[in-house]
Parts: C-alpha cells; structure tokens; sequence
C-alpha cells in the first residue's frame, strides 16, 4: 500500500521512463513489473499526471473517473515512485534551481536511479531522500591531484557524469590521488598530510590499482597499504625507492585508463552517498580486467588509527 509520504506528494509522469506493454496484459514501467495488470485508460491517466495535485487526490478522482478501486489507483502512483515513473513535482532536489541545464535534463534520471539502486538492495528510500542524495552529488566538490591519461579520463567522465570539481583544496570535500608511478607506489607521505578524505589510483601499461579509500582517523590509509607490501616482499622499501626516482609517462592502455576512471567515479559517489568502502584496494589487468576487492586493513605499525 502507498506509505503517508507518496500520498501527499504532487505525482508527475517522468517521460524518461517508458510505460512498455508486453503480452498476457503485463504492464512494465521500464523495467519495473507492475503486480497488477491496468487496462489501457488507467495506463493512459497515469500517463496524463502533471504534478496538479497530491496522490490522494489524484488517485480519488482517477477512480471516480474509470470506474476502478481507489486501491488500484494508490498502488498504481506507489508504484511509480518505486520505479522513477513518477516524480514529485513539488519535491525535487534544491540544487536544482542552480545547476545548468544539462544537469537538469539528467536530474529525473539520477532520482530514478537512486530510488532504484536502494529498492534493489532492500533499503527503500522515499523522494526526499533521494533528493538529500542528488543535492550531496551535485554540491560536493572534488580535487584531482595529478597529471596524465587516468587524471584526465576522471575529470573530463566526471563532468559528464555530474560531479563537481575544483582545485582549491579549501573548498574541496574529496581528494583523487592519481599517480603516474608503479600502481603499488602509494604517496602516502603527502597523503598523511590530507585532512579530507582521499583515494589513490595508478594505472601502468597493462595494470592499475584504484585504493585504499582514506577516512582520516577511521580507515587504513595509503601507509598501511605500503607497510602491507612491505611484510609480503621484504625487499619492497628498496623497490619503491627505485620506483620513486622513476620517471613515469603514467600511461597505460586506452580502455583500461578509462575504465579505471569509471571505477574510481563510482567509489567517490558511493563516498558521497554515504557508504564508504573503505579497507579494500581493487586490483586489475588485461585483457579483461575486474576490480575485484581486496582487504586492506589498518596495520598496527602504522599510527594513522592514534588521531581517531
């Protein structure tokens, strides 16, 4: 049954998300399957909702209308929101009255998307959540400090993609470490400095490597990592000293920078959501690589967990 909060929202048809007829009467609102089969007027007066007035209302005079039970009508708007079929038109995501107009025609989709995402993983969320999540997206800024291919594929897949840049470290929220050396060197000298929380990617020839997620005081952090390397190859402070004086171009494969960048993408706004996947680096290589995760734990010489 409808809940309180999608009753006294204003419901308006989101025309990105198609109403598809299959056979036996199945009604899919993309590709969210409705529980009940509607007849071909219902389909077309959820359809017509503009926003005009509240569920209940809707819902009263739809089933006045055709003749139908008030119920099938709320399930009807219940499940339109479920789905991103419908919108509430007095609820959407404050940052909306600022942003450009490529990020308005991309805002019904992002609140489609995380409504979706959190029914998928049994964590409903309503529309004001999901609009507290787009509004945290769009006013989050983040600094990439690096140079080259991979820095370069984050920024210009992060524009696109509706993330927030900067290059003043006061105004940022998030660090991108990007390093143009080996994908295990990890700058954790510069890193120990960095109040903000902070991810380190490498990519090199065939390689790359995107973690740990760094929560100052909270998680393991980029000298964990390396002291980990160090206790599973006891020669490896002389490799990355090496590694260090090396000068690297910081290219790899085409396809395997771009996607490393999409990956280190959806870390940060997983970070930004408010789930961190902190702990884990994620390994790849060619010819078909799979970020798969890895535990990254704190580790006990290091001191990063004393400032908790």
């Amino acid at each position: 049954m409808i809940d309180s909060f999608a009753l006294r929202a204003y419901p308006e048809y989101n025309f990105r998300v198609p109403v598809i007829r299959r056979a036996h009467g199945v009604v899919e609102l993309g590709d969210y399957t409705l529980s009940s089969t509607p007849t071909s007027e219902t389909v077309q007066w959820f359809i017509a909702l503009d926003g005009s007035m509240c569920a209940d209302q809707a819902s009263r005079l739809g089933a006045q209308q055709l003749n139908v039970p008030l119920v099938l009508m709320l399930n009807l708007i219940d499940h339109g929101f479920r789905s991103g079929a419908l919108i509430d038109a007095r609820n959407q995501p404050s940052s909306l009255r600022w942003i450009n107009n490529r990020g308005k025609e991309r805002m019904p989709t992002d609140l489609a998307c995380v409504q979706k995402h959190s029914i998928d993983y049994s964590n409903a969320l309503d529309l004001t959540d999901a609009a507290e999540i787009v509004d945290r997206r769009n006013n989050t800024l983040i600094e990439v400090v690096g140079r080259g291919p991979v820095a370069r594929a984050v920024y210009h897949i992060g524009l696109d993609s509706g993330f927030q840049f900067t290059q003043q470290r006061s105004l940022a929220s998030f660090v991108i470490y990007v390093s143009k050396s080996h994908p295990h060197i990890f700058d954790h000298e510069n890193s120990h400095l960095c109040t903000l929380p902070h991810l380190h990617v490498a990519t090199r020839l065939d390689k790359a490597t995107i973690g740990p997620l760094v929560i100052p005081g909270s998680s393991s952090c980029f000298r964990c990592a390396h002291l980990h390397r160090c206790d599973t190859s006891p020669d490896w402070m002389q490799v990355d000293l090496q590694w260090r004086r090396h000068v690297n171009s910081g290219h790899s494969d085409a396809i395997l920078t771009h996607y490393t960048a999409l990956h280190v993408l959806l870390i940060t706004r997983h970070w930004i959501d408010g789930a961190a996947l902190t702990n884990t680096l994620w390994d790849a290589k060619l010819p078909w690589p799979q970020f798969d995760p890895q535990n990254a734990p704190p580790h006990p010489l290091c001191g990063c967990q004393l400032h908790r």
